[in-house]
């Protein structure tokens, strides 16, 4: 272990890193193993060492130097085997440590590389068909970069209103693509502003005036020899954004472009040179090119599957579907944990106040800053426990299912993996939305400084809120999963799930009936199991609860699109966030469980514990008095004492917690939250190389002119 983690150089955080209760190697060791330390010691080192990289990534810069940095940053990428597809599957856990170290570098070159060569090529591969291939065989060749043209100007959660047409032109065997105006212009597409020169595009199929509905297209934009645009095509960038400034977001407009037939990317659909529309049972193909695990055609012209309720058939390809948000929810607890670790460092660094005599304290000492960054270093915690977990279990399952492999239960594995991505993703970005705001502003006046690093970390986070599906729109689809469990809680039928996440609902008349808060204690809050127990009585408490609402709105007469929209608030969203913050605690007691070191153990169980009560008092007290599971004062005072004793209690252990997840200070790139705390050391270095540090303005004769004409 020690030739693989380095001691931290001496410095002013010795004194919280000697007082830990815990050995922060094993503590590292333990959650990552050793494998994936060694991966991510590689990973840094081809980093730090890639001509490429040593531009970093300011946000000073221009942006067309942000720009130039960004795509030559992303081709770079391409290039280096370690963060390769390939590479990453030879140990699943390697895709997370892979999007932690890249995020932590520069999070537009990644999302310009996920974007113009991963989901351009996939999109491709998963829609198209052989006469395609020339396009996959040009992205892995570094010949073109491609873009994703899904939203509109006006439309973005609805594709179904799209309104970018591809009518088909019989006489000229080409789609006509056409923006009927600026609403229908795509937007939003990464690399399309400037770079893309092909896209998969979304358009509404028009034959002969009748509307088959939306279908994607490859679509050449620019002449890759010149990046001009085609006649026709109306292509620009979106301009400067609150970050990611690296990726260049454009708009497309289309003015009666043509385009060949054979561009409809025609797996499941195409159309004939006389204009015939044939969806996939109509296109002939050999029988054998029908991916058979979930269902096959026998020679005879039998249909055989193994899964014979239709729902369960769509349930087994819905697991597909989650691969953005999974990997969302990494980024945000990568992102918030650069500001906690720049935040937790500070704070013990920075010295105000004390009592008479004995001098200042750090900040870090103070019960108020405790309250501010604990209970998020708790959050980021379970939240990068959880993802490890989670996005491992997610490319299993997506590996097993394109290799014809899938498990059993693939149907009913999908639909979760589906619910529990669709809370996971807006849950990891609103927790470490606020992570990131506390952070700046527990930095105070020396946060909000560029040098500090947290601004940058705020901007790049905030798309994590709204792409894969906007947060509020995209939570519904767990709601509406959890909903359809009510019957058989009511009928007291067994429930179970392949991940075990909504297996506890089997006794949910139970845990409504008989679960009370009961505790007299702050040390009988803060066990593990009681923080379960409260959940589950919450969880059960808000399905029944939003199950009455929905109906009583349709009896009310309201329609049951109508009934769903008008008890999302204070029901259906507040029953996915307590359902996924659950999965997430037992997700960590899990791993907790597996540790045979005491001081290990006791410190996890600690965060595990202040993650579920801090959540609750933030998140569900006043459910746990509407629907009875408490009564009197007695459960609140509690619940806030036991939060404050396990910030204090974890106060001396938070230098050392950051230091298990932080990345190297290259990468941190702050003045205020490198390993060594040397603090102002580093301000002063930061504010002498600042240009207008010590020189005059460029515009100082303007000052000089004006204050003597007001002598005069």
């Amino acid at each position: 272990m020690s030739n693989l983690l380095e001691n931290f150089k001496p410095g002013p955080l010795d004194i919280y890193r000697k007082n830990a209760s815990f050995d922060w190697k094993k503590l590292k060791v333990f959650l990552e193993t050793e494998d994936i330390i060694k991966y991510q010691t590689e990973g840094y080192e081809v980093l730090r060492n890639h001509p490429d990289f040593s531009e970093g990534n300011s946000s000073s810069k221009s942006l067309d130097d942000q720009r130039r940095i960004a795509f030559k940053q992303c081709m770079a990428q391409k290039s280096m085997d370690i963060f390769s597809i390939n590479y990453q599957i030879m140990d699943l856990k390697r895709t997370t440590a892979a999007t932690r170290i890249l995020f932590s570098s520069n999070a537009g070159a990644t999302i310009k590389f996920t974007v113009g060569d991963t989901l351009f090529k996939s999109s491709v591969m998963n829609m198209g068909t052989a006469r395609h291939q020339k396009y996959i065989d040009d992205v892995d060749e570094g010949k073109i970069f491609g873009a994703y043209c899904l939203t509109e100007i006006g439309h973005g959660s609805n594709a179904r209103g799209m309104r970018t047409t591809a009518t088909y032109d019989k006489q000229k065997k080409k789609f006509v693509l056409h923006s009927p105006d600026f609403e229908a212009a795509k937007c939003w597409a990464g690399g399309l502003g400037q770079t893309a020169m092909f896209a998969t595009v979304y358009a509404q199929l028009v034959i002969e005036g009748e509307k088959y509905g939306l279908h994607a297209f490859v679509v050449p934009l620019r002449n890759p020899n010149t990046l001009l645009p085609y006649p026709g095509v109306i292509v620009g960038d979106m301009g400067e954004k609150l970050g990611l400034n690296g990726i260049d977001n454009g708009f497309v407009q289309f003015n009666h472009y043509e385009i060949p037939r054979e561009n409809l990317l025609n797996k499941v659909a195409d159309v004939t040179e006389d204009g015939r529309f044939l969806q996939f049972n109509h296109y002939e193909i050999p029988r054998e090119n029908l991916l058979n695990k979930v269902a096959d055609v026998t020679e005879d012209g039998r249909y055989v599957s193994p899964i014979k309720d239709p729902n369960k058939r769509h349930g087994a390809a819905l697991g597909s579907l989650s691969a953005g948000r999974v990997n969302i929810a990494c980024i945000c607890e990568t992102l918030g944990v650069k500001a906690l670790t720049i935040a937790v460092r500070y704070a013990a660094v920075r010295r105000q106040f004390g009592p008479d005599g004995r001098g200042e304290v750090p900040i870090l000492e103070y019960q108020s800053h405790q309250l501010r960054l604990i209970p998020y270093l708790a959050a980021a915690y379970v939240l990068r426990n959880f993802n490890t977990w989670f996005s491992e279990v997610f490319h299993q399952f997506t590996i097993e299912t394109l290799t014809g492999n899938a498990r059993p239960d693939a149907p009913e594995m999908g639909i979760e993996i589906h619910g529990v991505s669709s809370a996971s993703k807006p849950m990891a970005g609103w927790l470490m939305k606020e992570a990131i705001q506390e952070s700046r502003e527990a930095c105070a006046g020396h946060g909000y400084l560029k040098a500090a690093g947290l601004g940058d970390i705020r901007n790049e986070h905030d798309a994590n809120l709204t792409y894969e599906g906007e947060n509020h729109v995209l939570i519904q689809q767990t709601s509406n999963w959890l909903l359809k469990m009510w019957p058989a809680v009511l009928q007291r039928k067994p429930i179970s799930s392949p991940l075990k996440s909504i297996d506890f609902l089997s006794n949910g008349l139970e845990i409504l009936e008989k679960s009370r808060f009961s505790a007299k204690s702050v040390e009988e809050v803060i066990r593990l199991d009681s923080v379960i127990k409260t959940y589950q009585w919450v969880i059960c408490h808000l399905l029944r609860a939003t199950h009455n609402k929905v109906e009583s709105q349709i009896k009310s007469g309201k329609d049951a699109f109508t009934a769903k929209s008008d008890s999302q608030v204070y029901y259906a969203k507040s029953l996915a966030i307590a359902f996924v913050q659950h999965f997430m605690l037992q997700r960590m007691i899990a791993t907790i469980s597996e540790s045979t070191d005491a001081s290990l153990t006791n410190v996890l169980t600690k965060l595990c514990s202040l993650f579920g009560l801090w959540a609750i008092e933030k998140y569900h007290l006043a459910t746990l008095y509407q629907g009875g599971f408490a009564t009197g004062p007695t459960a609140p005072t509690l619940i806030q004492d036991s939060i404050l004793r396990l910030c204090a209690e974890l106060k001396n252990d938070a230098v050392s917690l950051v230091d298990v997840i932080a990345v190297p200070d290259f990468l941190l790139n702050s003045v205020l939250g490198a390993s060594d705390g040397m603090v102002y050391k580093r301000l002063q270095d930061s504010m002498l190389q600042n240009q207008y540090c010590i020189n005059r303005p460029p515009w100082w004769r303007d000052i000089v002119k004006t204050t003597l004409q007001n002598k005069l």
